[in-house]
């Protein structure tokens, strides 16, 4: 029987838990706040302290994915054992379970549910696991369907053998330098979506994206593009409202936009990614075109909440950096109040607040970041207000509003110095709204 310690008791701790009894190993658990799990009563584990940790041996360690590198007892551990995240564990526990695979710093969550929703309107039972929902351990454990995986830069650093068929990277701008140490540690990360992949693979990469052209000759899979700014020679571009595929030489029309229920380039990139996925996969383009046009934007990603007096309320909590905020605020023409601000993760707002400039009327800024915001309003003219939270930002920016104007909750930011997640802002924000909407001039 093998021994195997999992370390951190979150969402796929706990997974991995389940999944590794079930099967028969002898599972130690170490988590600094944790101890009992009320999601574990009946499974087979042995809770263990500090001082006993490294007195066990390990065939491998399971490492929740938050838990940075530079943790002490992790670095303890890694000298003696070897350290591995519940994504690479699937890939050796279950490897003829069928998946696809997304990566990349922003839209990681709306891609992997459009391939998802894709699949399922298509008669294929899809889940999406990784990043997002359930653990994946658990759901690969119980479930027999296509698994869609969307990857974070904390499960991929520690993949080894983890190999997937079918995968696309999005793009890859500055992101979690706090945990990574340097952004040249998250960009490898990223790209070890790919480190396995041969020519009978696929990958699918962004055409605009720097750093991915930059690393193109590097990546051994068969490569499609996308592109919502430029023609491109194998992939999917758009050009006049219409999604096209080219390959080739031969090019043809997939659908047109504007009979899609999602707004703005960077969704139609997302789309572009779900649409090769599926289609590499084995869909036909007039499948996956039908699907499409049934997807909705998923909660707190660019999402409508409601409209009083003509003024627009957007939840974008999932703006959790510079790159994906700045997207977002490029889907609007109409005048912009931004609530802005939250944990610092160490990146420069420059670009956000620079995006926000073309035609922000009122940047609402709150948390850690607020002073570097601050300075940057000041330095390129931008009206700013500071507040405490966001009752009180909601409150000024529904007092501020006219008829036209778009309020829109995109941070760039982390949620984690006011809440424990984006999701928790996000709803905090929305209930604010049906709260105080009534107070709109």
């Amino acid at each position: 029987m093998k021994n195997v310690l999992v370390y951190g008791l979150g969402i796929s701790g706990i997974s991995a838990v389940k999944t590794l009894s079930k099967m028969g190993y002898e599972v130690y658990t170490y988590d600094k706040n944790k101890k009992e799990i009320d999601e574990l009563k009946g499974y087979d584990y042995s809770p263990i302290s500090d001082c006993r940790l490294m007195e066990n041996s390990y065939d491998f360690v399971v490492k929740s994915p938050g838990i940075k590198p530079s943790d002490e007892i992790l670095r303890k551990l890694a000298e003696k054992f070897e350290i591995i995240s519940d994504i690479e564990l699937s890939y050796r526990l279950f490897p003829d379970k069928k998946f696809l695979a997304v990566t990349g710093t922003n839209g990681k969550t709306s891609t992997t549910s459009m391939i998802t929703h894709i699949l399922n309107e298509n008669g294929i039972t899809a889940v999406s696991v990784g990043n997002i929902g359930e653990g994946i351990l658990w759901q690969m454990y119980e479930k027999d369907c296509v698994f869609v995986e969307e990857l974070s830069s904390f499960q991929l650093k520690d993949t080894y053998k983890y190999h997937p068929h079918i995968g696309a990277l999005l793009n890859i701008t500055p992101d979690h330098i706090d945990w990574h140490g340097s952004f040249d540690d998250y960009i490898n990360s990223k790209l070890n979506i790919t480190k396995n992949q041969n020519s009978n693979d696929y990958l699918i990469i962004n055409h605009e994206d720097e750093i991915l052209q930059d690393k193109k000759n590097q990546i051994k899979a068969n490569i499609y593009e996308f592109s919502s700014k430029n023609k491109i020679d194998k992939g999917l571009y758009l050009e006049n409202d219409k999604i096209k595929f080219v390959e080739d030489g031969k090019t043809s029309e997939i659908l047109d936009v504007k009979d899609l229920k999602i707004i703005g380039n960077h969704n139609y990139e997302n789309l572009m990614a779900a649409i090769l996925e599926t289609y590499l996969f084995g869909l036909n383009f007039e499948e996956i075109a039908k699907a499409s046009k049934t997807f909705v934007s998923i909660e707190h990603r660019l999402e409508f909440v409601t409209e009083e007096k003509n003024v627009k309320f957007y939840n974008d909590s999932k703006g959790t950096n510079v790159d994906s905020s700045v997207k977002a605020i490029e889907s609007f023409n109409d005048p912009l109040i931004i609530i802005a601000g939250g944990y610092d993760k160490k990146i420069d707002y420059t670009n956000y607040v620079k995006a926000f400039k073309k035609n922000g009327k009122e940047m609402i800024i709150m948390g850690q970041t607020k002073d570097q915001l601050k300075s940057l309003c000041e330095k390129f003219e931008i009206s700013y207000k500071i507040v405490e939270n966001m009752e009180e930002a909601v409150k000024y920016a529904v007092s501020f509003a006219k008829s036209g104007d778009i309020i829109l909750l995109s941070p760039a930011s982390a949620s984690w110095d006011m809440y424990k997640s984006y999701e928790i802002r996000g709803k905090d924000f929305k209930n604010l709204v049906n709260k105080y909407k009534g107070n709109i001039r």
